[in-house]
C-alpha cells in the first residue's frame, strides 16, 4: 500500500507538470479508428493491440486471464518502449506506434503506469525550472 500511497502524493504535488508531459508522449486518440478497421480485412493485422493474456495467478495453478485494451492512443516510440517494459498492450497500427490502453474513462495521467514512467522526467524539468 506504500508505494501506491507514495504514489498518489506525488501526483497531487506535479499534476499540472505530469498533465504537460503527458500531451508530449500521448499524441491522439485513434480508438475511432482502430475500431472501424477492426470490421475490415486489416483486423488481423491488429489482434497484437487488442487484447492480451496474463496469468498472474501462475505459480497457484491460475488460467491465464484476457486483458482487453479500452483505448488506443498513438504514443512516441520511447515512450511505447516503457510501456512495453511495464507489460502495457504496444503494436503497430498502420505504421503508428499505439499503445492499448487498458484503463478508460479518467485522465491519462492518472494512469500508474504513466506516472511510474514520467515521475523521473517530470522530477528533473522540475528542478531545472521547466
Amino acid at each position: 500500500m506504500g508505494k501506491i500511497k507514495d504514489q498518489h502524493t506525488w501526483y497531487a504535488e506535479h499534476e499540472r507538470e505530469l498533465d504537460n508531459m503527458v500531451g508530449e508522449v500521448v499524441l491522439y486518440n485513434v480508438s475511432y479508428a482502430f475500431n472501424q478497421l477492426m470490421s475490415t480485412d486489416y483486423a488481423d493485422d491488429l489482434i497484437d493491440i487488442s487484447y492480451k493474456y496474463e496469468n498472474p495467478y501462475e505459480d497457484d495453478g491460475g488460467e491465464p486471464e484476457l486483458v482487453e485494451a479500452l483505448e488506443h492512443w498513438i504514443v512516441v516510440d520511447w515512450f511505447a518502449d516503457e510501456l512495453k517494459k511495464r507489460g502495457e498492450i504496444v503494436g503497430d497500427m498502420l505504421g503508428m506506434t499505439v499503445w492499448g490502453r487498458q484503463t478508460s474513462g479518467q485522465a491519462i495521467s492518472l494512469d500508474y503506469v504513466v506516472q511510474d514512467i514520467l515521475k523521473d522526467i517530470v522530477e528533473r524539468r522540475k528542478a531545472n525550472g521547466y
